[in-house]
C-alpha cells in the first residue's frame, strides 16, 4: 500500500518591519485589507533612480531588467534587500548608508513626479484575503551618481515663499512617504534652489573651516555640501555647457517646526549644543528617529545661510546700486577684559521703496597685527563672498560709509579704524570711479560723550553717582508719602530714572535737578535730611548739564538724515570743540614743542594740559569758567574752601581737556574715514522729492551722467531717459498741482522723515526717479533702528554662544568667517529677507 504523501512544510513567515523602510529604501505599496499587514513591497531606488548600468555587460546574454523591484509577502527577508540593493544599485546604496536617518528620509523626494508601474497582484484567485493598495509617493528619475559628490537630497526647512517668475529661489511642497499617519503641517517640506557659487565659494568655501568638521577625515568639505544635490541632469549635456549656475543645487528638509525653532534659537545665541537638546526634548520631536545632535543643527544653519545669500543675491542683481557699511564692534564675553573686535560688513540696498540693512560678514580684527594688512586680507574675503552672490557686484557698489563705537574709538590712530580706513580704500582702488567713502559721526561721538559722562560718575569711588541715587531715592519716597509740598507747589514732574547710565539721560537727570534746586534744597532743609548732597556735587551736576546741552544740539544736528550733507558731520563736531574750547578758555592744538614741555610739566607755568599735550588750559580760565555757570554756581564756589576750590578746578580742567582732545581726534578719523579720491560728499547729490524739485536739469542730467556706468548694468536707454523725463514732470508738478506741492512742502518741513515716507506717494508716480535716488541714498549711514536686527544685545549674545575664531596672524590668508558666529547672526534676519518676496 503506498505510503501518502508526506505534508509539505508551511511557508516561512517574515513580516515586514516598518523600520525596514528607513533602513533599506523600501516602500509598502499593498496591505492586507482586514490585518493590515505588508503584502507587498517596492524598491524605492528602482522607483526613484532606475537600476544602475552593469559593470559588465559583455558578459551578459539578455539584456537586464528595468521594471522596479517588488518582494511579495508573507516572507519578507532582509537578506533579499541586501542581495538586490548590491547588484543593482551599489553606489546608491553605499551612498544611502552613510547618510543620518534624518538624511535620508528626504532621499528619495527630490524630482518631479513620475509614474511608477503599478506592483503585480498577489492575488491568485484562491479566495485570499483581499487586499488594499497603497500608492508609493511620487518620484522621478535621478541620473546615476559617480561618487559621493552627487549628494542626498536634503536636510532642513525654510519659511515658504510665493512663487515669482523672476525669483531664483523656488519653494515647493511636499508630503514625506510614512506608513504613519501624521500631522502635514509637521511633516511640510520646503525645496531652495540656490545657484553654484552660493553653494560651492560662500558655504563651501568662505564660510567652510577644516577645523569646524574634526573627526570627518579628508571628505569633511564633502559632508557639509552633501545635503545640496544637483539638479543638473547628467545626460543633458547642452544644459551642462550652457549653465550660467543659476539653481544648479536644490535642498530639500523636513520637519519644517524643528527648522524654525532652530533658527530661532540660533538667532538668541544659543549654540549648536544647546538648540540640539531643546529640539531633541520636545513633545513634536519625540517620533522622530534617531538622536538630534550638534550636526544635525549645523546642517541646518547651513540651509538657512544659504537661503539669505540667494534673497541677497537676488537682491543684488535688482539694485542698479548699493553700499556696504562697516560696524567696529567690541564684543566681549562676560569677565573678559581685552577687547574682542569685529568688523561687522552690512549691506545697504533700496527694495520696493525701503532702504534696508542686512548683514553680510562679521570678521574678527587681529589683536596686534598690522592693521593694513588685516584690513586688506578682510576685504579679500569680503569681495570673495560677494563675487559669489553678483559677479559685477564691483560695478554696482557706489559707496562705503564707516561707524566705529565702543572701545575701537579710542583715538584716531585706533586698530579698529586703521582696519576699516584700509577696507575702503582698496574697495575703492577696485570699484568705478564714484564710489564715496563716507563715516558717521554718531557712534564715536557717543562714545566719547559717554566716557566723559563716566568719569563723572566714577569719581572719587563713585561718590557723585551715589549721592545723585540715595537723593533720587529720598525724593521718591518723599513724594509717596505726600511729604514733598515744595515739589507739589512748583509742579515738578516726576524725576527721570536713574537706573538708564546712558549719557543722554544723564543729562535729562541733571537738568531736572537743575531745574527743581531750589525746592529740592528747601525740602532738604525742611526735613533735615542727611542724604542732602555736598556743594561740589552741585557743581558737578551744573557742568554735565552745560556740557550735556551743547552735545545734545551737535548730536541732533549729525541726526539730518538725507537733508544733512555728510561732509558737515566733522564741522559740526569741530563746531562743538571750539565751542568748549572758548568756554573754557582751552588752547590748542599747540606747536610740538609747546606739548613736550606739558608732558614734562616744565617751562609753562601754572598751564594744565592734556594727555597728549595738544591743547591746554590756564588755571584761573578753568576758575571763570566755574563761576560763569551760574549766579548760584558762583555762591557755591566762592563758599568752599581753598582745597576743594583747586579739586573743583583741576577735576574739570581734566575732563574739559580730555573732552576737547577726544573730540579734535574724532574729527581727525571721520575725515580720515570718509575722504574719497574719487567723489566728494559736498557734491553728492539730493534724493529726496523736494530737494529735487528745486533741482534745475541740466544739473540732474550731469548727476546721471556721472553715474551712467553703474546704470547702465540695469537700465536700458529709454530707461535712462524716462528717469531724466520723471525729473522734469517732478519740477512741474511741484509748479502747477496744488497736491504735489503741499507734499514736498511737507517733507522739507519734516527732515527726519527719512526716504521711504518721502517717497511713500510721490514714488507711485515716478516710480523709476525714486529707485534712482534708492540707489543713491544707500551712500548714507542708516539711521538708528531696531529693524536691522543685529543690534549690540544680540550681536553680543551671539558672539558669546560662538567659541572664539583661531588666532589671525598679519600677513597669512588663513579662513576668517566664523561659522557658528554667522549661523546666528544670519538666523537673526532669515525671516526678514525670506518675506522680501511678498513686498513686490
Amino acid at each position: 500500500m503506498a505510503e501518502p504523501p508526506a505534508k509539505k512544510r508551511p511557508k516561512r513567515v517574515v513580516p515586514f518591519l516598518e523600520a525596514h523602510e528607513l533602513l533599506y529604501g523600501v516602500r509598502v505599496t499593498e496591505r492586507d485589507a482586514e490585518s493590515g499587514a505588508a503584502r507587498s513591497v517596492l524598491c524605492m531606488f528602482c522607483a526613484a533612480f532606475g537600476r544602475e548600468d552593469d559593470p559588465r555587460p559583455a558578459g551578459r546574454q539578455r539584456a537586464r531588467t528595468q521594471k522596479p523591484k517588488y518582494w511579495g509577502g508573507p516572507c519578507f527577508r532582509t537578506d533579499n534587500y541586501k542581495s538586490h540593493l548590491k547588484a543593482q544599485h551599489p553606489a546608491r546604496w553605499a551612498e544611502y548608508q552613510a547618510l543620518t536617518r534624518e538624511a535620508r528620509r528626504g532621499y528619495f523626494d527630490a524630482g518631479v513626479v513620475a509614474a511608477v508601474p503599478p506592483p503585480p497582484s498577489t492575488s491568485r484567485g484562491n479566495g485570499s484575503t483581499p487586499s488594499v493598495a497603497v500608492a508609493p509617493p511620487p518620484v522621478a528619475p535621478t541620473p546615476p551618481v559617480n561618487g559621493a559628490s552627487q549628494s542626498h537630497a536634503a536636510v532642513s526647512v525654510a519659511p515658504p515663499l510665493p512663487p515669482h517668475s523672476y525669483a531664483p529661489v523656488a519653494a515647493a511642497v511636499t508630503s514625506p512617504p510614512s506608513s504613519i499617519p501624521s500631522n502635514d503641517d509637521e511633516q511640510m517640506a520646503l525645496t531652495f534652489l540656490l545657484d553654484r557659487d552660493v553653494v560651492d565659494i560662500a558655504l563651501g568655501d568662505v564660510l567652510f573651516r577644516a577645523d569646524d568638521m574634526r573627526g570627518h577625515g579628508g571628505n569633511a568639505r564633502a559632508r557639509t555640501l552633501a545635503p545640496f544635490a544637483s539638479t543638473l541632469d547628467q545626460r543633458d549635456a547642452e544644459d551642462q555647457q550652457r549653465s550660467d549656475g543659476t539653481a544648479e543645487y536644490r535642498v530639500v528638509v523636513r520637519p519644517k517646526q524643528r527648522f524654525y525653532l532652530a533658527t530661532r534659537l540660533l538667532a538668541a545665541g544659543l549654540s549648536f549644543q544647546q538648540t540640539a537638546a531643546i529640539c531633541q526634548s520636545l513633545p513634536s520631536d519625540q517620533r522622530s528617529d534617531g538622536a538630534f545632535g550638534s550636526e544635525d543643527v549645523a546642517r541646518m544653519a547651513r540651509v538657512a545661510i544659504g537661503a539669505n545669500l540667494q534673497a541677497l543675491a537676488r537682491l543684488l542683481h535688482r539694485s542698479w546700486a548699493f553700499a556696504l557699511a562697516l560696524h567696529t564692534v567690541d564684543r566681549r564675553r562676560p569677565g573678559d577684559r581685552e577687547p574682542r573686535l569685529f568688523l561687522d560688513v552690512r549691506l545697504n540696498a533700496c527694495w520696493a521703496g525701503k532702504l534696508e540693512q542686512f548683514h553680510l560678514l562679521a570678521l574678527p580684527i587681529a589683536a596686534g597685527g598690522e592693521p593694513t594688512a588685516c584690513g586688506e586680507l578682510m576685504f579679500d574675503t569680503t569681495a570673495k563672498f560677494l563675487q559669489a552672490l553678483h559677479k559685477r557686484w564691483l560695478r554696482k557698489v557706489i559707496g562705503c560709509s564707516t561707524e566705529v563705537g565702543g572701545a575701537a574709538v579710542a583715538n584716531a590712530s585706533s586698530t579698529a579704524s586703521a582696519v576699516a580706513l584700509a577696507f575702503a580704500r582698496r574697495l575703492e582702488q577696485q570699484a568705478l570711479a564714484g564710489l564715496v567713502r563716507v563715516s558717521s559721526a554718531r557712534p564715536p561721538l557717543d562714545a566719547l560723550l559717554q566716557r566723559f559722562f563716566d568719569s563723572l560718575l566714577a569719581a572719587d569711588g563713585s561718590t557723585w553717582h551715589v549721592q545723585l541715587t540715595a537723593l533720587a531715592a529720598y525724593l521718591q519716597r518723599q513724594q509717596s508719602v505726600g511729604n514733598a509740598e515744595e515739589l507739589v507747589a512748583s509742579a515738578t514732574p516726576p524725576c527721570p530714572p536713574v537706573s538708564n547710565m546712558s549719557w543722554q539721560n544723564i543729562v535729562d537727570v541733571a537738568r531736572w535737578f537743575d531745574d527743581a534746586r531750589a525746592p529740592i534744597q528747601r525740602l532738604l532743609a525742611r526735613t533735615n535730611a542727611q542724604v542732602a548732597p555736598s556743594p561740589a556735587w552741585w557743581l558737578t551736576l551744573k557742568l554735565a548739564l552745560v556740557v550735556g546741552a551743547l552735545a545734545t544740539k551737535t548730536r541732533v544736528a549729525l541726526h539730518g538724515g538725507h537733508t544733512t550733507l555728510l561732509s558737515q558731520q566733522p564741522e559740526r563736531i569741530s563746531m562743538l570743540r571750539l565751542a568748549l574750547a572758548a568756554d573754557v578758555g582751552i588752547d590748542g592744538p599747540l606747536p610740538q614743542y609747546q606739548r613736550t614741555a606739558l608732558r614734562d610739566q616744565t617751562g609753562l607755568g601754572d598751564l594744565l594740559g592734556s594727555s597728549d599735550g595738544a591743547f591746554a588750559v590756564k588755571t584761573q580760565s578753568v576758575v571763570l569758567f566755574v563761576r560763569g555757570l551760574g549766579g548760584w554756581v558762583a555762591e557755591i564756589f566762592d563758599a568752599l574752601d581753598a582745597q576743594t576750590r583747586q579739586t573743583v578746578v583741576a577735576s574739570a580742567a581734566h575732563r574739559m581737556l580730555e573732552l576737547v582732545q577726544g573730540l579734535h581726534g574724532v574729527v581727525a578719523e571721520l575725515e580720515a574715514l570718509g575722504s574719497s579720491g574719487s567723489a566728494g560728499l559736498r557734491t553728492f547729490p539730493p534724493v529726496l522729492p523736494h530737494q529735487l524739485a528745486g533741482l534745475h536739469p541740466v544739473d540732474f542730467q550731469e548727476i546721471v551722467r556721472g553715474h551712467r556706468a553703474r546704470l547702465a548694468e540695469s537700465f536700458s536707454d529709454s530707461q535712462l531717459a524716462a528717469i531724466e523725463a520723471q525729473h522734469r514732470e517732478l519740477r512741474a508738478a511741484a509748479a502747477s498741482e496744488a497736491a504735489v506741492r503741499q507734499l514736498l512742502e511737507l517733507g522739507a518741513e519734516s527732515p527726519d522723515a527719512g526716504f521711504e515716507r518721502s517717497w511713500a506717494v510721490l514714488g507711485r508716480r515716478w516710480g523709476i526717479l525714486a529707485d534712482f535716488c534708492g540707489g543713491l541714498a544707500t551712500v548714507f549711514p542708516s539711521s538708528e533702528s531696531d529693524e536691522v536686527g543685529d543690534s549690540a544685545a544680540a550681536f553680543s549674545a551671539v558672539v558669546a554662544a560662538s567659541p572664539p575664531p583661531p588666532p589671525l596672524v598679519a600677513g597669512t590668508r588663513s579662513k576668517l568667517a566664523d561659522f557658528p558666529l554667522e549661523a546666528g547672526l544670519q538666523s537673526q534676519q532669515f525671516t526678514r529677507l525670506q518675506a522680501l518676496d511678498v513686498l513686490r
